[in-house]
């Protein structure tokens, strides 16, 4: 019998895997790319993986953590609500489909995962923390020491992304803010390196013209949206996760400076900090609490 955990975490792009120990030290991982839902389907992908691991290590008892993109009932294991990035994923179940392995499963929105696996390696004084992450979209996600993670009445809470509509561009926050909006930014302003982000923030260290205004245009719109963050939730302190998040203090001085500007005078926020769990937070976060 190996005490170990299983923990899959799926987004558009890719479906990452792992096992591991009761140390969270890894054990074995893959990547592979996520099906497209409609001639391949996540949920048989999901299925199979975990019955390999089982199999591959003789795991006994089977217990699967999932981080998943999509508005996540976590108490069913259900997601209620995919955009158009994943088709056909609203009310897949995941405890229904790996129920024939005889798998304990716990199921959590991806953004919940990677603030729980911060959490699981970090300790932070502050009561009341909020989680938001930029990458292809925008999420969000609020702990508070005492009660935990809060989804909301209907699992819908800390859906930051769709924040902020604004008329004449017809864009939500997460259109104008997330990372996959810095890199049309970066194409639209015919940026000499496309879409290289880290080459963006270098250029922008060096003094260069172009590089500053796009990242200045574009942290413009991150500090908006934490300023509500900071209205609406009242944090001790926000977190900034996603993979742009490496570029930690290269990456705080754009935004921070901003935040103020769109709250009232002398209200201040909380303190802002990058993630400190870089790689794999979600599947950390998704075994967290077996």
């Amino acid at each position: 019998m190996n005490l170990y955990n299983i923990a899959i975490d799926i987004g558009g792009t890719e479906i990452k895997a792992a096992v591991f120990n009761q140390q969270l030290k890894f054990i074995d991982y893959i990547k592979i790319q996520t099906p497209n839902n409609v001639d391949t389907f996540i949920k048989d992908t999901v299925y199979e993986l975990v019955a390999m691991f089982k199999a591959k290590y003789g795991i006994e008892p089977l217990n699967v953590g999932i981080s998943s993109a999509g508005v996540v009932d976590e108490h069913n294991g259900l997601v209620e609500y995919a955009g158009p990035t994943i088709p056909n994923y609203t009310g897949t179940n995941f405890k229904t489909i790996l129920k024939p392995l005889n798998a304990q499963v716990r199921v959590f929105n991806d953004v919940n995962a990677a603030l729980l696996g911060e959490l699981s390696f970090h300790d932070y004084e502050a009561q009341n923390i909020f989680c938001l992450t930029l990458g292809t979209g925008i999420g969000g996600a609020f702990y508070n020491q005492s009660s935990q993670l809060y989804n909301g009445e209907r699992n819908r809470a800390n859906e930051i992304g769709y924040l902020l509509y604004d008329a004449q561009t017809k864009k939500t926050f997460e259109q104008r803010a997330s990372t996959s909006a810095l890199k049309s930014l970066m194409i639209e302003k015919s940026f000499a390196y496309k879409d290289d982000v880290p080459k963006l923030f270098e250029l922008a260290d060096q003094q260069d013209a172009l590089a500053l205004s796009i990242l200045n245009q574009w942290s413009d719109s991150i500090a908006e949206g934490i300023a509500q963050i900071q209205i609406i939730y009242d944090p001790g302190l926000i977190l900034i996760g996603g993979g742009v998040s490496s570029q930690g203090q290269n990456l705080l001085k754009y935004i921070i400076p901003k935040v103020a500007l769109y709250l009232p005078v002398q209200y201040g926020h909380a303190s802002i900090q990058t993630t400190r769990t870089q790689n794999h937070a979600s599947l950390y976060g998704a075994v967290s609490k077996f």
